[in-house]
């Protein structure tokens, strides 16, 4: 990466050689014979690093240094001297430089130095680049959907993010916990901050401890000492997803760090002040938890400040749309390929879908119909044949797709929505295939879909194309 060097030297043939050799490495150059000329095209400039004389008519390097850190408390200067005193590099060093080199210079030493400047400069635009990227990825306004039911959320969210109260946010697994997480951590003060997130279900209750509080070393054989999740999120937001998965004696412990706002690593007798906002996420029934004594009530209104309930996909069908439309664009997108228009009855067959995966399942779903589509369109084939129901949810009552056995239906007429669908398919299909005399292609073509979708529909209707029904 080239980055902007001012170098200041009142020899003009030094000046020379040090703009030559980190124009071979395609840095931008603003060589001053005078640091008062240094100092007047700084703004302009906005250098990433400094390179200074040592000895110079008009004052010395260090206090030129001082100067430009006026105006750059972080600007990495870097003081050249022919001198080999050792006592002029204690000087510098103590004053702030971020190195010392003696004339006359040494190219290696000097890319050296130049090229680890730079690569910080890089990792730090890239984390700054991509702080940007996540602020806007999750502003509320770019969070999909807009039904009633995600509006509410985004009432008590928005009240919320004003404050540094802890969040409790409740629902459905795939329903976009995390999601509104990072929504309420990226819109916050805490914004510049760390988001730290913990699995608490996914950690051996064994191991809880250590990874949100940290560990001193030597505390078993072999540890090293390493810090805690909480500290990695100090002056930014912890997200403890599956909360309700947390074991008890582990409940004791997070309740003291809410309250003192501390925290004490294994082995160790100092404990630790931290500034973490903490929000908290759950799939399970948290009060009926806290009824049934398998969740501590004291730490749970310690987290229930500002309650979010995430609904269920079933309840915001307004927002399918809106999400089919999200993830037919990031998998054409990855695959490489046109972005695909959704048929209106594929559509209308996802909205009408119970979702028991709830989001999870729906991108699931787009992701393999976006791949098994033939053509520039997805149809209700497509989406059909990519959602599956497991077992377990198939007992329950849950619909299954048209063409599998599905669950006889509570009430009703008898027949369940895919059934129905079914039906309305196969009929449909018997007049189209009728009015162009059985000939699948032409068939295809009035329907708008392709022969090997006409094919797969008439084996999986039971249409004998040979002897027509009537």
């Amino acid at each position: 990466m080239g980055v902007r060097i001012i170098t200041v030297d009142d020899d003009i043939n030094i000046l020379k050689s040090v703009e030559d050799l980190l124009a071979l490495r395609h840095h931008e150059v603003y060589p001053h014979l005078s640091g008062a000329d240094a100092l007047a095209k700084f703004d302009a400039i906005k250098p990433h690093m400094a390179v200074v004389d040592f000895y110079m008519p008009e004052g010395s390097g260090v206090e030129l240094m001082k100067r430009l850190h006026e105006k750059d408390a972080v600007l990495p200067v870097i003081i050249l001297t022919a001198s080999r005193d050792v006592n002029d590099a204690v000087e510098a060093i103590k004053a702030g430089a971020y190195h010392y080199l003696t004339k006359p210079i040494q190219p290696d030493e000097l890319y050296s130095i130049v090229d680890k400047i730079a690569e910080g400069i890089a990792l730090k635009e890239e984390n700054r680049r991509l702080k940007e990227e996540l602020n806007v990825r999750y502003r509320f306004d770019n969070v999909i959907g807009r039904s009633g039911a995600l509006e509410e959320v985004f009432a008590v969210l928005d009240k919320a993010v004003r404050t540094k109260s802890t969040i409790l946010i409740t629902g459905e697994s795939g329903t976009g916990k995390e999601l509104i997480a990072r929504a309420a951590h990226y819109n916050s003060s805490r914004a510049a901050g760390p988001f730290v997130k913990v699995h608490c279900a996914a950690i051996p209750e064994s191991m809880l401890e250590a990874e949100l509080f940290g560990i001193e070393k030597n505390t078993a054989t072999g540890v090293a000492q390493r810090p805690g999740k909480f500290e990695m999120a100090d002056g930014g937001t912890i997200f403890l997803d599956e909360i309700g998965e947390m074991p008890s004696a582990m409940q004791v412990k997070l309740l003291r760090v809410l309250q003192e706002r501390e925290v004490d690593r294994i082995g160790s007798v100092r404990s630790k002040k931290i500034d973490v906002r903490v929000i908290a996420a759950t799939n399970i029934d948290i009060a009926r938890a806290v009824a049934d004594k398998k969740f501590r009530e004291d730490l749970f209104y310690r987290l229930n400040v500002f309650h979010i309930h995430v609904p269920p996909l079933a309840r915001r069908k307004a927002d399918i749309p809106l999400l089919v439309e999200h993830f037919v664009k990031k998998y054409c997108d990855e695959n490489g390929m046109p972005v695909k228009d959704v048929e209106p009855r594929a559509m209308d067959w996802l909205v009408e879908r119970p979702w028991p995966g709830n989001i999870r399942e729906l991108e699931n779903v787009i992701e393999r119909a976006v791949g098994v589509s033939d053509g520039g369109a997805i149809n209700i084939t497509d989406v059909a044949d990519s959602y599956m129901v497991p077992a377990a949810s198939a007992s329950a009552g849950v619909a299954a797709p048209a063409g599998e056995d599905a669950p006889p239906p509570a009430s009703g007429n008898g027949k369940n929505i895919d059934d129905r669908v079914a039906e309305f398919e196969r009929r449909i299909l018997l007049d189209a295939l009728e009015r162009n005399r059985w000939k699948q292609n032409k068939t295809a073509e009035e329907l708008g879909i392709t022969e090997r979708s006409i094919w797969y529909k008439v084996k999986k209707l039971g249409i004998d194309v040979k002897k027509p029904e009537a």
